[in-house]
C-alpha cells in the first residue's frame, strides 16, 4: 500500500506539474563496493539515458531556466574514481561535494585521486569539515565547519571555493546567513525541485535519485519533484541553537 501511494504521488506530480525546468540530480557513489548509498551502474546509466531521451542537456553548471541537468555526488566516495572513464566517455563532469575530514579516509577519495579527477574536468565544492549536521553546532564550531573547511580546500586546489552543500541536508537561518558572510555564493540543499525554485531564499534545490527506478526518475525529472519541495523544506530547515 505504501509503495502504491508513493507511485500515485509520483504520477500525479508528473501529470499536474509537468515541466522542462533545469534540475540538479544527485547521488552518493557509483556501485555498492564502498557505500550502501551507492547506485548500481546499470541504474545510473539508465538515468542518464532518460535525461537525454527527455531532451535535457548535461552541463557542469546550470545557467538556463530550462533544459539543463547538473549531476552531483556527495561526500567523495571512491567509486566515483573507479568509474571516471564512464563519465568522461559520456561528456558528463559531475560536481563532487567533499568534506575535509573524509578526504583520504577509508573508502573515500584521496587527494591524488581528487586532483586527477579535477584535471579531467570534474568539479569540487565544499561539504564542511566534519560532514556533521550543521544544526548541531554552536557559533564557534560552525565557523570552523564552514570557514576553516573553505580555506583548507582553497589551499589544496589553489582556487576559490564559492559553493557549499549542507551535510545531511540540514541547515538553519543562522547557517544560511553565515555561509553568505563567509563567502559562499551558492548554497546547495537536499530539497527537491527545479534548480531555481527557492532562488528567492538563496538556496538551490537538488533531487536525490540514488534509489529511483527508471519510471520514478522520469517522473521526477519532468515534474514530480515539485510536490515534495515544501515538505522537505520543513524537514531540513531546523531551529538555530544560538
Amino acid at each position: 500500500m505504501v509503495n502504491f501511494i508513493k507511485q500515485l504521488l509520483f504520477l500525479l506530480g508528473y501529470i499536474f506539474h509537468h515541466n522542462h525546468n533545469s534540475k540538479i540530480i544527485y547521488y552518493h557513489d557509483c556501485g555498492k563496493e564502498y557505500s550502501w548509498m551507492g547506485t548500481p551502474m546499470d541504474l545510473l546509466k539508465r538515468h542518464f539515458e532518460i535525461v537525454r531521451e527527455s531532451h535535457y542537456e548535461f552541463v557542469p553548471e546550470i545557467n538556463k531556466h530550462e533544459g539543463q541537468v547538473m549531476v552531483c555526488f556527495d561526500d567523495g566516495w571512491a567509486g566515483i574514481y573507479d568509474h571516471k572513464d564512464f563519465f568522461v566517455s559520456q561528456n558528463i563532469y559531475p560536481t563532487v561535494f567533499i568534506a575535509v575530514d573524509l578526504i583520504g579516509s577509508k573508502k573515500h577519495l584521496t587527494v591524488e585521486q581528487i586532483m586527477e579527477l579535477y584535471k579531467l574536468g570534474f568539479r569540487f565544492e565544499a561539504h564542511t569539515w566534519s560532514h556533521k549536521s550543521l544544526d548541531t553546532f554552536n557559533y564557534e564550531e560552525l565557523v570552523h565547519e564552514l570557514k576553516d573547511s573553505k580555506e583548507e580546500l582553497e589551499r589544496i586546489f589553489h582556487q576559490p571555493f564559492n559553493a557549499i552543500c549542507y551535510p545531511q541536508g540540514h541547515f538553519t537561518h543562522k547557517v544560511h546567513d553565515l555561509c553568505q558572510k563567509i563567502g559562499y555564493k551558492k548554497q546547495y540543499s537536499s530539497i527537491n525541485g527545479a534548480y531555481d525554485d527557492l532562488e528567492d531564499k538563496g538556496i538551490i534545490c537538488r533531487n536525490c535519485n540514488q534509489y529511483s527506478s527508471p519510471r520514478e526518475f522520469k517522473w521526477m525529472l519532468n515534474g514530480t519533484s515539485h510536490i515534495f519541495r515544501q515538505r522537505l523544506l520543513k524537514l531540513h530547515l531546523r531551529p538555530s541553537r544560538f
